[in-house]
């Protein structure tokens, strides 16, 4: 089978694909609060799609249309087993979230994921109080809290989603808390999970990314929040209008210069 493809110059206004990432951290944000929270523009990847099945494990309403997700936090635990699918930012960002349960979770995943080691999150988490265990390192994975504040180290020179996750359950605990991160390598994504909880209602101190204060017994306030677009979705767009036509692109937030954006993966 053949195609043929002929030059033609481009022109018009097309809106960047919404960011996954920012998607997945607004249903976590969205599930953690007390009422409805609406998600305008949200992306609906394979990714977004698990971090969806996953807030309604842990207790959320959703009512998703093809423009917006409402989702309605409970905080009751309806499903102890919750897939995860590909996302490494699901697994890593809801363990903590759902280690604020005193039942036990169990975490699961497909394909890819099964083959990434856990042991960064049981280390972390047995540190805070849980009990949590992988399956020789990897998933499924056990979590049963209540996750409790306190003082504590974490390694971010692999990634920086276990800490997204951490930034968000911690809030909730009792207890206020500090986390000491050595060797962050991804601090835009920090960002990004911290402006989100800002928009909810969430307080978290950031000294120079190396240590973080967050004040224990933080309450998360309904938010009507828009995704932003996806920069790496947008730049082909970008590159089609600079070399041959004539682009309007939308939905792009700007950022200061020392940040990075969203990128093809869900980080």
């Amino acid at each position: 089978m053949e195609r043929y493809i002929d030059p033609s110059p481009l022109k018009g206004t097309v809106k960047a694909p919404s960011s996954k990432s920012m998607t997945q951290r607004a249903i976590a944000a969205a599930l953690l609060a007390d009422g409805p929270s609406i998600i305008h523009n949200p992306s609906y990847c394979d990714d977004s799609l698990a971090a969806m099945s996953i807030a309604v494990g842990l207790g959320a309403r959703l009512d998703p249309s093809p423009d917006k997700i409402i989702v309605d936090g409970t905080g009751e635990l309806k499903e102890p087993k919750l897939n995860c699918g590909e996302s490494g930012l699901a697994i890593r960002m809801f363990s903590p979230i759902a280690a604020l349960f005193p039942e036990e979770v169990i975490l699961t995943g497909a394909n890819s994921l099964r083959k990434r080691p856990m042991n960064m999150v049981e280390e972390a988490l047995r540190q805070m109080g849980v009990e949590c265990k992988t399956t020789d390192g990897f998933l499924p994975l056990s979590i049963k809290g209540p996750l409790k504040g306190g003082k504590y180290e974490i390694d971010g020179s692999v990634s920086s989603q276990l800490l997204t996750g951490l930034l968000m359950a911690l809030p909730m605990t009792m207890e206020d808390s500090e986390i000491k991160v050595l060797n962050l390598k991804s601090r835009p994504y920090i960002d990004m999970t911290i402006n989100i909880l800002k928009d909810f209602g969430i307080t978290i101190n950031n000294e120079n990314y190396s240590i973080f204060r967050i004040p224990g017994k933080q309450k998360y306030v309904p938010h009507e929040y828009t995704v932003e677009g996806d920069w790496s979705g947008g730049a082909f767009l970008l590159v089609a209008g600079a070399i041959n036509g004539d682009l309007t692109i939308t939905g792009l937030q700007h950022f200061k210069s020392s940040e990075r954006h969203d990128n093809t993966g869900c980080t």
